[in-house]
């Protein structure tokens, strides 16, 4: 089956959201890996995605408000890489993300199994610089870019910044987590420093020798309910506390509406 294509906007709905989020001043800094290093964090059913022949890793720092269920502020640094399914379809693996709101951590950790983690995360900026710092446990990461004019999203950007799903993996499930909101529109920008000291090394990742760096002031994000990673082709199954189960259409071909027990 061949890939996905890569589309700057959705090409799903989001119908039922499990959270809503905005994200503001984001910075992404991504750079090309060997896929041999990310292979062993990637969930089953899932391999590295490539772009010019290699894997890719990115570190990204945001300032996240929830706005439902709850509405909670934060700022985030997390660390990323790309992967597709048995059936072409691309999306993001988080490796890390550190989050300076404790209580969202600990949610997201018991109801997503996202690898969330509680840290010191700060943001600073100046009227042309954008700096993200996050430490935990002795270890940490910061980075400082200096922001600059629009650009028209190359290839690169495209395959880094336009995702519509997130893998992950729910009691050792393979799952996945759609997502959608406006393109992105982004800034050039130059990667001032990069100092890694022991967040990438927890992953066996060196840090960039080179980058691309992008900077983004807004986008309005919708998650929707997780499903399983499907052998055949697509989610198209109930997700709950117990094995996938199957759903019939209606005649009209659409899947009727689904109760969970357990929401990943």
């Amino acid at each position: 089956m061949g890939l996905e294509p890569i589309t700057l906007a959705a090409p799903h709905q989001v119908r039922w959201s499990f959270t809503c989020q905005v994200w503001r001043d984001v910075v992404f800094v991504h750079w090309p890996c060997a896929a041999r290093e990310i292979e062993a964090v990637l969930p089953p059913r899932t391999r590295p995605d490539l772009f010019d022949g290699t894997a890719w890793v990115g570190v990204v720092g945001l300032g996240m408000v929830v706005t439902s269920p709850l509405r909670m502020r934060f700022t985030e640094v997390n660390v990323r890489t790309f992967a597709v399914d048995e059936h072409g379809r691309r999306g993001l693996v988080f490796l890390s993300l550190e989050a300076s709101h404790p209580a969202f951590v600990r949610l997201a950790r018991a109801v997503g199994r996202l690898p969330y983690r509680s840290a010191a995360v700060e943001c600073s900026l100046t009227a042309t610089e954008t700096a993200y710092r996050v430490e935990r446990s002795g270890i940490g990461l910061s980075i400082r870019i200096q922001r600059r004019e629009r650009v028209v999203p190359t290839s690169a950007d495209r395959f880094l910044t336009a995702r519509w799903r997130m893998f992950s993996t729910w009691r050792r499930w393979p799952v996945e987590f759609p997502v959608e909101h406006e393109p992105w529109a982004l800034d050039s920008a130059e990667l001032l420093d990069f100092d890694d000291a022991g967040l990438l090394g927890e992953f066996g990742i060196a840090p960039p020798s080179r980058a691309v760096v992008r900077f983004a002031s807004r986008v309005d994000a919708r998650f929707g309910l997780p499903a399983p990673v499907s052998r055949r082709g697509g989610p198209g199954s109930v997700w709950g506390a117990g094995p996938p189960v199957s759903r019939k259409r209606r005649s009209n071909g659409h899947l009727p509406p689904t109760s969970r027990s357990t929401q990943a």
